[in-house]
């Protein structure tokens, strides 16, 4: 790999090919720990959630197991998170700062850890920080390798350069899959929220958005909540069972009707992930089941807008989400006569839209 120290062409092809093709990311960053002189290369991620990864080519898979049994995103704990928090840190944090860091550190798990894979010396730096947690490229040498040079610090920056950019065009490769999903399921006329690795909501369909506007659901700093309390902690545990690792899908989440709206249930489960994904691909999709409308907010709409019952019952049902086909279904009619109860609630309403309707339907239960 001596051909990549002086060749910039070739480590931006090499990174490159790793975001548009991640199973390359293993031999991209055992290139680098080669031109450097090193042990290993690292990929590692801190992060919310499952947002977390740790990629480092060439060594015992034990590492795995004995890394998840430790918080290593620790400052207190580990000495390489440690340095990379000390005041006035250069861009490339190395074995110096790793000397200062060691002596605050209150255990010794991660010491312990370092020298079971005899990985005490090297450099670091991030390549990308945010709302979504931190990723970092990082050389982990042995004692062979002993600790590193200037010249191997210089060309450990040159290369994160371009892993930097790796990772920014990986990350707009895959958040791009929640508009491709999303897409799929506006076809399938459903109404449900797509997470990425951390729990958050990167993408909903049309009818996600009707049910935030008609419901007490929410989406808060990014995280998919309810305006009460207790519901909002059980949407947090059952987004968390279901992208934590192993990760499978959990318990339905039901939201009370007591507002004088329609009871919510909420489904989650896993989407299949890829190896050596980035922490921005869709990782759990949530499909909200709506149930029928209360009796409050029917008589609301018939004084309202002079509604049938019957009618009343279907705006409310549009606006919480469901589809024309469950409505049908829940109603016992068919999609002709569904059409026309709709037209005379267009009428009524004075809506010329669904969007509109939605609208009106969301202030009047308010």
């Amino acid at each position: 790999m001596a051909s990549y120290a002086t060749d910039g062409d070739k480590w931006a092809d090499l990174f490159l090919s790793a975001a548009l093709d991640p199973q390359n990311w293993d031999g991209a960053i055992r290139a680098m720990a080669n031109a450097t002189g090193s042990r290993h290369g690292q990929l590692i991620g801190f992060g919310p959630g499952a947002s977390g990864f740790n990629w480092i080519s060439d060594i015992d898979d034990s590492i795995i197991a004995k890394t998840a049994a430790i918080d290593q995103s620790r400052p207190d704990l580990n000495f390489r998170v440690a340095a990379d928090g000390l005041a006035d840190n250069p861009q490339i944090v190395h074995e110096a700062h790793y000397d200062v860091a060691r002596q605050s550190l209150r255990s010794d798990d991660y010491l312990d850890l370092c020298a079971d894979f005899d990985i005490f010396d090297g450099c670091q730096t991030r390549l990308l920080a945010g709302r979504e947690g931190m990723i970092g490229l990082a050389l982990l040498r042995d004692s062979k390798d002993g600790r590193t040079t200037q010249e191997q610090r210089d060309l450990f920056g040159e290369i994160a350069g371009h892993a930097r950019t790796a990772v920014r065009l990986q990350r707009a490769i895959e958040q791009q899959g929640f508009s491709l999903l999303s897409g799929t399921f506006e076809a399938m006329d459903r109404a449900c929220w797509l997470l990425d690795a951390t729990g958050r909501v990167g993408g909903m369909t049309p009818r996600a958005e009707a049910l935030l506007a008609t419901s007490r659901i929410r989406v808060t700093d990014g995280w998919l909540a309810s305006e009460r309390a207790d519901e909002s902690r059980a949407i947090t545990r059952a987004v968390r069972t279901v992208i934590d690792p192993p990760g499978r899908a959990a318990d339905p989440v039901a939201l009370g009707d007591d507002a004088g709206g329609v009871g919510i249930m909420l489904e989650i489960y896993p989407l299949p992930s890829r190896p050596w994904s980035l922490p921005f691909a869709p990782r759990a999709i949530v499909i909200a089941r709506v149930g029928a409308p209360s009796d409050r907010h029917v008589q609301l709409l018939m004084r309202t807008f002079s509604l049938t019952p019957a009618e009343a019952d279907i705006a409310i049902r549009l606006a919480a989400g469901q589809s024309r086909a469950d409505i049908a279904a829940a109603r016992s009619v068919s999609a002709e006569t569904l059409k026309v109860q709709l037209r005379s609630i267009y009428d009524k309403t004075g809506c010329r839209r669904e969007s509109q309707l939605v609208r009106i339907v969301g202030l009047i239960s308010h």
